[in-house]
């Protein structure tokens, strides 16, 4: 099995037919993906996702998620083996391009570049310091928004939509994706209501 680092954060991993990106995203945690047209063996999978982990842990990573597109050859047969155990679904969120922009009446955002783990990040937050942030990094083209957060004691009172639609307007002319844990309701409830639909789920796994 041969690791290669694609940057600091990115490895490519292959072995005997089968390989994957691999991404470290902090905390000791990887998420590997699979890349592979076809269904492959079980019993191959199994073998590649027991040398995987051995590998990463002596990188020192410790904990090891393997992503797969739901409903996918690969997700079908992490779900048939009994080594795998379902962690966690994500929603990949889109924004309809079709989507009315408009900004959202006393929802003024402030918008700065900065620079995270995950590389150069453009921060926007509220221009009433504290009540919103979001984070936002390129994709596909386009742009991720991540890390949203509304403070504490105003959640559930409309803010988090109401700036979100602003910042929809800061970016109109961009592609917008995010992504969503399938059991946060009212998360997945409250972006589509200002224009994004779901691409596609993906499955974390764990062995």
């Amino acid at each position: 099995m041969k690791l290669t680092y694609t940057s600091e954060d990115e490895l490519k991993i292959v072995s005997r037919g089968l390989q994957a990106d691999c991404f470290l995203v902090g905390n000791g945690e990887a998420e590997v993906k699979i890349d592979k047209d076809e269904s492959p063996k079980l019993f191959k999978l199994e073998l590649f996702a027991r040398k995987v982990c051995k590998k990463l842990v002596k990188e020192g990573i410790c904990d090891v998620y393997f992503l797969a597109e739901g409903g996918s050859k690969i997700e079908e047969c992490l779900k048939k083996s009994r080594r795998f155990g379902l962690s966690d679904t994500e929603y990949m969120f889109f924004l309809n391009p079709d989507q009315d922009r408009k900004a959202e009446a006393g929802a003024e955002l402030l918008v700065r570049n900065g620079k995270e783990e995950e590389g150069e990040t453009i921060i926007v937050e509220s221009a009433e310091k504290g009540v919103f942030i979001a984070k936002l990094r390129p994709l596909n083209g386009g742009m991720y928004i991540y890390g949203v957060e509304v403070r504490e004691d105003l959640r559930g009172q409309g803010f988090g939509k109401k700036y979100m639609k602003s910042l929809i307007h800061a970016f109109r002319d961009t592609k917008l994706y995010l992504q969503v844990g399938s059991s946060n309701k009212i998360a997945c409830k409250l972006y589509r209501s200002i224009g994004f639909e779901a691409e596609s789920e993906v499955c974390y796994y764990i062995m």
